[in-house]
């Protein structure tokens, strides 16, 4: 068959590696946004990789444990509301609002619905952590990605090692 005036097309890449080896800048993030410290990897930052992904790993098993802790406080409670539902039909109470009204009372139940506040407040508190840390970890890799292509650091020791010097250096030519 015939071809366009403009010939074959390439397939798009999403993110493609920049020239100088490493990822894009947008492929570094989305490396970072999906496995903590990917993105640093894979730019050179191999210390930095290491740190996103402790963090990472470390929120994302506190939101599993939290989830697990969750579920066991919905577990006890429910347990105590059928015991104590079972306990007032025996004491002659089946009207529903007078059931929810007694149980409403029980200083047990009370306290284990306020551990089920409690260990929700806590999952997305450990939910809000893990989704930043993988933001922080994108948008940090993109930077890394884009610092990496500077031939000389930014960053280095001063001279008698008694700080470090910050520059830019601009050549003119």
């Amino acid at each position: 068959g015939a071809q366009d005036a403009a010939g074959p097309t390439e397939p798009a890449e999403i993110a493609p590696d920049s020239a100088a080896g490493g990822p894009s800048p947008a492929g570094a993030f989305l490396r970072g946004a999906l496995v903590p410290g990917w993105g640093h990897t894979v730019s050179g930052a191999h210390a930095r990789g290491a740190f996103y992904f402790a963090v990472g790993s470390l929120s994302g098993w506190m939101l599993f444990k939290t989830i697990r802790r969750l579920e066991s406080a919905r577990r006890t409670l429910s347990s105590s509301e059928r015991a104590a539902t079972a306990r007032l039909e025996t004491q002659g109470v089946v009207d529903p609002a007078e059931l929810e009204a007694a149980l409403e009372a029980d200083e047990g139940i009370l306290r284990d619905r306020g551990l089920v506040g409690a260990r929700e407040e806590q999952r997305e508190d450990w939910l809000a952590v893990a989704i930043f840390t993988l933001l922080v970890s994108g948008v940090d890799a993109f930077v890394s990605a884009h610092l990496q292509s500077y031939p000389e650091p930014l960053v280095e020791p001063a001279p008698g090692g008694s700080g470090v010097v910050v520059g830019v250096r601009v050549p003119f030519g």
